[in-house]
């Protein structure tokens, strides 16, 4: 975590915990860094000189590919480079789509032959009930609108289709371009507006904790 040397560390780190969106407004002059600019700038460093702009999770990787059924009809929502999709199409013969608010990562994506959009959450612009499975891993925490992205989430899966997400694991997340930190009790109650069948699942990857999410678009 990094915080302006004019904050107190205990208050900065107090903040960054129970108050992300005002820890990065204190800090960055903004409710929220998580622009355009600043995911096209990482994605077109990603890969080199061995920085990433997205993090290596192996357990929750594969835990994912497994939950995914072959040959779904699958959106990734904050796709990045396309890697998840490939991972996906390799594995399960996945049809993928993928959304993101980087320029830069959309079209690394559709080099890949998938078709992709640019646009921010929670706007997903395809259509109602098109996908049988939905993925968004490591995005929500970055999104102002968590609410109005599960409701997009929800609009485009088909009747009973899974959303399977992952989360940084708020009780022990302090990443300063996080604004939002989810608990499992958090992840649950948002997730039960439009989901159900929900099971979470806590993975540890080196430092690195995780919360994996597998759910049903809600019957209605």
């Amino acid at each position: 975590m990094s915080s302006p040397a004019w904050i107190p560390w205990f208050v900065a780190r107090w903040l960054a915990r129970h108050w992300p969106a005002v820890y990065q407004f204190v800090a960055f002059g903004r409710w929220n860094i998580n622009t355009a600019e600043h995911w096209d700038q990482a994605w077109a460093r990603h890969s080199q000189g061995g920085f990433r702009a997205s993090t290596e999770l192996p357990s929750v990787r594969e835990r994912l590919v497994e939950l995914v059924p072959p040959d779904s009809v699958v959106l990734d929502v904050g796709c990045g480079a396309g890697e998840l999709l490939e991972t996906l199409r390799e594995a399960k013969r996945a049809q993928g789509y993928g959304v993101d608010i980087s320029s830069v990562a959309v079209a690394t994506t559709r080099e890949k032959g998938f078709e992709a959009q640019v646009s921010r959450l929670p706007a997903i612009p395809f259509q109602s009930h098109f996908f049988q499975t939905v993925v968004c891993t490591e995005t929500l925490e970055h999104v102002t609108d968590v609410t109005g992205s599960l409701k997009e989430i929800a609009r485009v899966l088909r009747p009973d289709g899974l959303f399977v997400v992952t989360v940084p694991d708020g009780s022990v997340d302090l990443e300063s371009a996080h604004v939002h930190r989810f608990k499992e009790s958090r992840l649950v109650a948002l997730l039960s507006r439009q989901f159900e069948d929900i099971n979470v699942e806590r993975h540890v990857n080196g430092p690195e904790f995780t919360l994996l999410a597998s759910s049903h678009k809600r019957r209605h």
